[in-house]
């Protein structure tokens, strides 16, 4: 156990934060959850009410690339994966041996920017949302889906995957990501939330539009997916997700306007899913010419909000932060989260108690990507100087997602070159 206490706490551009004094504690060690001799990509992690820590990832792309993607792209669509699940019921010591979720062999559409899911129900249940892998007979090319499936009350065993979304009968598109880059997440009441980026009437060149269904009874039953955005949507952004105090759904998104990919919330009515409100909460807007790939963190309690995103239109570039104390009317300039980092990308938010984490890959110098974290609090969001995660040198560990114990401390997962790591870190004692 690693015990460390930190003075005059300064904040990420340098100025006294009002974090004067802490302590924290590092528990725990690092543990390889995935199979040495496989290759895996793209975790994400819920914890559940029973403290349970459980993880999903994607297996190795298997797919041959396409060559006339390539050639028209520069990169080839095609891909052929597992979704695989464990989970560990001794405080991240240990995890179970890896549980195949998908039917059949390599029919999952996963890249490191198309993950799958994972969410955890006051019941106990784990809900995981991935993008699958079916041919369309009516366009006759291979369709991305949103599939579905949830556990029983202890996690022993997975449901057969569902379909949530409709079939893509007008795509005129060589690959259909109709169902991809999603997000779900269950509130206090066992609803429901997925959500994903539809595609299903797009053309090259076009954009995607939001898509969601809800389950009132925990999963048993969703209504039928509707569309709640239209075509304004980056097609390969994924999407993030949190429910607020007054129980609205708050989605991460990229919405694409007048040439620009702004990173954006929005805010959803939790009867019907109507939009309340949008907020776009970057600062410099970013004029690019494709798809950035990148998402939108958001992390809610009482009436504030954090978000975090990457901008390429920052100075520098790379990961920011924002802060909302108004339930998301109002915004703070955004702060860079790691301004001496050559690179900084793929930032994730979480609360732990009254702190909210964040936790990002970042690039000193020439060296690989290493896992970073910094933290706020309510009364003084200015965020802490960067912290290097106790992740040995070598390889690369990239792709973190977080989740918050009752205890305060964090569980992080990320894709450490081929394989898929966990560590339990730092519970913040505040004066």
């Amino acid at each position: 156990m690693l015990r460390r206490v930190l003075i005059a706490l300064l904040g990420v551009c340098g100025t006294p934060a009002s974090l004067a004094a802490e302590s924290s504690v590092a528990t725990g060690h690092i543990v390889t959850v995935s199979p040495p001799e496989s290759a895996a990509q793209s975790p994400d992690v819920a914890i559940g009410p029973d403290g349970s820590i459980n993880v999903v990832w994607l297996g190795e792309n298997t797919a041959v690339p396409n060559a006339a993607q390539i050639a028209a792209r520069g990169h080839s669509h095609d891909s052929k994966t597992n979704l695989y699940f464990a989970r560990s019921v001794d405080d991240g010591k240990t995890f179970s041996a890896p549980l195949r979720i998908n039917l059949t062999d390599g029919d999952v559409w996963g890249f490191s920017i198309s993950k799958p899911r994972i969410a955890a129900g006051p019941d106990g249940r784990i809900h995981i949302l991935f993008p699958g892998n079916v041919h369309n007979p009516t366009t006759g090319n291979t369709e991305t889906v949103a599939l579905y499936t949830r556990s029983d009350s202890n996690a022993q065993k997975f449901e057969e995957p569902r379909r949530l979304n409709v079939d893509a009968l007008t795509d005129n598109i060589a690959k259909d990501d109709g169902g991809a880059f999603a997000t779900i997440t269950v509130d206090s009441t066992n609803t429901v939330y997925a959500a994903w980026v539809d595609t299903r009437v797009m053309s090259n060149g076009d954009m995607g539009r939001l898509a969601i269904a809800v389950s009132r009874n925990g999963g048993q039953v969703f209504e039928p997916d509707k569309i709640l955005l239209p075509d304004i949507v980056c097609p390969c952004c994924q999407l993030t997700s949190a429910v607020d105090s007054e129980r609205r759904l708050l989605l991460g998104i990229r919405l694409v306007e007048d040439g620009y990919r702004d990173s954006t919330i929005i805010a959803l009515n939790a009867k019907d899913q109507r939009l309340e409100w949008r907020r776009r909460i970057a600062d410099a807007r970013w004029e690019i010419n494709g798809c950035p790939r990148k998402p939108t963190s958001v992390a809610t309690r009482g009436k504030h909000l954090f978000a975090a995103y990457y901008s390429g239109a920052e100075t520098p570039d790379g990961a920011y932060v924002t802060h909302s104390s108004d339930g998301g009317l109002t915004w703070s300039k955004p702060a860079a989260l790691h301004t001496g980092a050559t690179r900084s990308d793929a930032p994730t938010l979480t609360f732990a108690g009254d702190v909210v984490h964040a936790v990002w890959q970042a690039r000193i110098g020439d060296g690989g990507f290493r896992l970073f974290t910094s933290h706020a609090t309510h009364g003084s969001p200015q965020f802490s100087l960067p912290e290097a995660l106790p992740i040995p040198d070598g390889g690369s560990a990239r792709l973190p997602a977080i989740a918050a114990h009752q205890d305060g401390s964090l569980q992080i997962v990320w894709q450490h070159d081929s394989t898929i790591r966990s560590l339990r870190w730092a519970r913040v004692d505040l004066p």
